[in-house]
Order: C-alpha cells, then structure tokens, then sequence
C-alpha cells in the first residue's frame, strides 16, 4: 500500500457562490453516498477559500473550491501524479456508476463543479473529460504528516484491526475473574496458551488478520521510515539547512521590515470582518483547513520552497504520532499561487482528535513542534512576533524572545476557513466506529503481536511477551518510541547497501556472460548474428 494526498483547487465563478454554498449543504448531507464506494479513501472534504488580496480595489473576490482527500492504494510505481490519477479515476468511476443507477450523489457532484470555471458541459456523462478537468487542476501537495496506521492500511484494514481489538478486549472482561487469580509478570511459560487463545479469538472476528502480505507491508513502511531518518540527517545539514540560513540572512539584511505589532486585549484577527467558523470540538476527527498569504515577497516564497521539503522528510520519519502527539491522523501543507506571479497562499490540512484548544495546546507545550510550525508560517501574513512574555524564565533564557501563546492561537482562528463538507471512512464508510490515533496504533500494536506463532522463545520473543504483559495488565500496548531506533537504523541501512551492492553484481555478471558468450567474439555488438563458422565450432563442442 502506499499513501497519497491529493488536492484539487478550482476557480468559482464569482455569480454563482451562492448556489455553490446551497449545493455543498446537500453534499455534507449525501457524503456518505459520494465517497464510501471510492477505493481506499479515507478522509475527503471540501472547503471555500478566499484569497483576494486585502488591498485588492477592483472588488472581485478571488474565491477558489478546494477538495481534499488521503486515501492509499495498491503497491506501484510513479510519483505523486501517478497515485492522485488513481484516486480520481476511483472517486468518477463510483460517481458513474451511481449516475447509471439515477443516484443523487452524482447529480449533486456535477452541480458542485458546475459552479466552477471550465467545467465539462457534458459532466459526468464524459467521465474522462471530468478526470482530465480534476488533474489539469490538482496542487502538489509540499510536506505532509501521516500516521503511521494510515501508511500501509486500507480503510476496511483499519476497521477489521480495530474490530480484532475490540473482541479480544471482550472476551478478556468475559475472563476477567480467571485472569485477576493469575500472576501476569510475563514469565516464558505463563503468556504462550493465552497468546494462542487470543489468536482464535482474532482469527475468529477476521479471517484475513494473519495475512503475510500485512506483515511485508508493515515491514516496508518502517523501513521506509528508516530510510527518512537518515535521509533527513543528510538533506538538511548539507542541502536545507545552509539554503535556508542564507535566505533568511538575505531578508534580515535586504527584506521588508515590519513595524511592530500592539498586541490589545482582542487579537486584530478575531475583530476582522469575517469571523472564524466554530470549533469542531468532537472527539475523533474534527476537520481544519487554514490559509495564510506569504507576505515577504519572492524570497519568502524561495525560503518556503526550500523548507517545507526537508520538513516533510522530518515528518515521514515518525512511527508513532508527531513526536508522541498521538492527536493528528493526516495534515498537510502546500504552496498555491492562484496566477503565475500573484501572491503565494500557504494552504493548511488537518484532522485532529480531541478538542480545538487541546489540539494547539499539544503543539504549543511541545518546544520542537512549535518552533519548526513558527519557521514554516513566520513568513505569513499577520503572524505574531516573539516576544519575551509575562512568566518568568530562568536567568539563562531570559534573553530569548518566545512565540506567544494567545495571539498565536487567535491568528489561527483568524485565518481559519470552515469545512463545508467533511467525510472519514470510519464515521461514514460503514458501522460507525470512532477511530482515535490512540485506539489505532493499540489495534496495529495488538494485531503485530498476535501475528507471531509463538512467543515462547527466550531472548527472541522476549519483547513480545513484554508487551503482550502490558496490554493485558493496561488494556493498552506501549505506542513505543517516536522514531526507529539505532540497530533499526543500522540494520536498515546495511540492508539497503547490500542489496544495492547484490543487484549491482548481479547486472555485471549479467552483463558479462552475455557479451562474452561462447562462440561469438567479444568485438560484435549485441544482437549481432554469429559467423557461420563460430555457430558450427559452438554445436560441434
């Protein structure tokens, strides 16, 4: 499996917004008939952007629809292109045979886009002329986060995993006077017949829990983890780091100045004429979409280039949540310039967990996440400047200006836009199941474990029966360490030099046996035809 983002931005017709808004209440109301047939999807949205300009004087908005998906698809080859071409080939695929059935989904779709410039007058009556429209309008998407679940698991993966957690957990509070007798301290000879039991108990809600090609998935997404963090190691020292330091200095030395900021009691943001949409407060998967105009002029926009790609290298090194903030299951940034040499928007995805406050307060308390989120929007319009803040700090950091806290929450609040269409395969696609990224690396952790055969060898299993311990003392698995650990890394990267090194020989000898055949002399090109004599001296022996 692998796992893609697409985005598609398309322009409004300025006439009719407000049909637009009407067409999109009934597609919140229809998601679940327009996406729970894509293949692989995830999370689809649809939001409503403006990006006219504050100084703009001619008084037409610049309005633009942005549609959003993560979904995962087959192992394969091609770039990102490649992976947005398969969802979209999907997503009109099921439109159309909704079409054929007289759906009102797909009339609903049509109206949507309708409302949009150049869109297929025929709709989806001509599905590859709506594929063509869709990806001659698609943005690349610049970094991105993506739990680790959603790396290598299918939609109906995730469900069947979470299904397995909840009947183990079941049958466990069924046995849960026999099991509080037993001395649990995850001795060799104590766990392996209720590891076996527990494997039944698995196997018996899925048939397909144990399958060897989730094993070989699961293996290469941590190893291409493995391979981000070294990765990272070298492109940021050697390659980001040095562009960013020079550009920054460039636009310390050269750069619009900016005056100084009075902070009030209201942040300006919140006292804009278009006020903030409502919190999504829910407890699993609440939506965001933010958008900033870049304000420092072409450098800013070089410096944003140059960053957010080691950024995303960062971000694909994690195995659990973002530097153990198990609150995030996908977000993304990417640059958008509605014209070539109009001004740069940084677009902003997310689906979080748990209420708006804490979801920011997470970042905010975490001093690594704030400052690489404080590099990548600094550059933005009306971002708040460091400051040296009222609490006080020990005599060593007193000099340091920090990020404040507030203005820095009422400038995402200013510049969020709301969701007008929101769908997730596990509140949507099926049964209800409220998939937290806690509860989902609990039943990826508990799958891994019940996939061994055995856990009864001394040192090799010794891990496992560690943590089958845990979860049946806890009722939760360890989530582990944020980032592969060192052997891991060693291991990886030995085995991927050895391997290259392995297919580098192989293609040598390859080579070699074929231009030096028997009875055909080195000096004719391949393919050449040998001389009769050489054919006749090669059958003789």
């Amino acid at each position: 499996m692998r796992h893609g983002t697409a985005t598609v931005i398309t322009d409004i017709r300025p006439e009719a917004l407000a049909e637009l808004e009407a067409r999109l209440a009934e597609a919140a109301r229809l998601r679940t008939g327009l996406f729970a047939g894509v293949p692989g999807l995830h999370f689809a949205r649809w939001a409503l952007i403006d990006l006219t300009a504050p100084e703009s004087a001619d008084g037409q908005r610049e309005c633009r629809l942005v549609f959003g998906a993560d979904f995962t698809v087959p192992d394969g080859t091609g770039g990102a292109l490649q992976l947005d071409r398969q969802l979209i080939h999907g997503l009109v695929s099921w439109l159309r045979g909704l079409r054929a059935q007289g759906a009102r989904e797909a009339s609903v779709f049509d109206d949507v886009y309708r409302t949009c410039r150049d869109y297929p007058a025929a709709g989806l009556a001509d599905p590859d002329a709506v594929e063509a429209y869709l990806l001659r309008h698609r943005a690349e998407t610049t970094a991105r986060h993506v739990d680790f679940v959603y790396r290598f698991e299918a939609p109906e993966e995730v469900r069947e995993a979470v299904g397995v957690l909840r009947a183990v957990n079941q049958h466990l509070d069924e046995r849960a006077r026999q099991l509080a007798k037993t001395p649990w301290r995850g001795g060799r000879g104590e766990l392996p017949h209720l590891h076996r039991e527990l494997r039944d108990v698995a196997l018996a809600e899925s048939s397909t829990v144990f399958d060897p090609d989730w094993r070989r998935r699961l293996r290469a997404a941590r190893g291409s983890a493995a391979t981000a963090t070294v990765a990272y190691l070298f492109y940021r020292n050697l390659w980001s780091r040095p562009v960013v330091l020079g550009l920054r200095l460039w636009m310390r030395l050269f750069g619009p100045k900016q005056p100084p900021r009075q902070w009030g009691p209201c942040a300006p943001e919140l006292t804009a004429a278009r006020s903030p949409p409502p919190p999504s407060d829910a407890m699993v998967q609440n939506p965001m979409v933010h958008v900033a105009r870049i304000t420092g002029g072409p450098v800013a926009v070089k410096l944003a280039k140059a960053a957010l790609p080691s950024v995303n290298l960062r971000l694909r090194r994690y195995l659990v949540g973002l530097n153990h903030i198990q609150t995030i299951h996908c977000a993304r940034w990417l640059l958008y310039s509605s014209r070539d040499g109009g001004p740069h928007h940084l677009i902003f995805f997310s689906n979080y967990d748990d209420s708006w406050e804490a979801y920011i307060d997470a970042f905010v308390d975490h001093e690594d996440v704030r400052q690489f989120l404080e590099f990548i929007w600094s550059q933005t319009d009306g971002f708040p400047q460091r400051t040296r803040g009222l609490v006080p700090q020990p005599w060593w950091r007193r000099w340091r200006k920090q990020l404040p806290v507030e203005p820095f929450k009422a400038w995402l609040r200013g510049h969020e836009v709301p969701t007008r269409v929101w769908y997730s395969a596990a509140l949507d696609g099926g049964p209800a199941q409220r998939h937290s990224v806690l509860l989902l690396h609990n039943a990826l952790r508990l799958r891994e474990l019940l996939a061994r055969e055995r856990i009864d060898r001394p040192l090799r299993d010794w891990a496992a029966r560690r943590a089958f311990a845990a979860f049946l003392s806890r009722g939760a698995c360890d989530p582990g360490r944020a980032l592969p650990r060192l052997p891991a890394l060693l291991t990886h990267s030995l085995s991927t030099l050895s391997a290259a090194l392995r297919g580098w020989l192989g293609e040598t000898w390859r080579k070699h046996r074929v231009l030096h055949r028997p009875g055909i002399p080195p000096s004719l090109p391949l393919g050449t035809p040998a001389p009769l004599g050489a054919a006749a001296a090669a059958g003789a022996g």
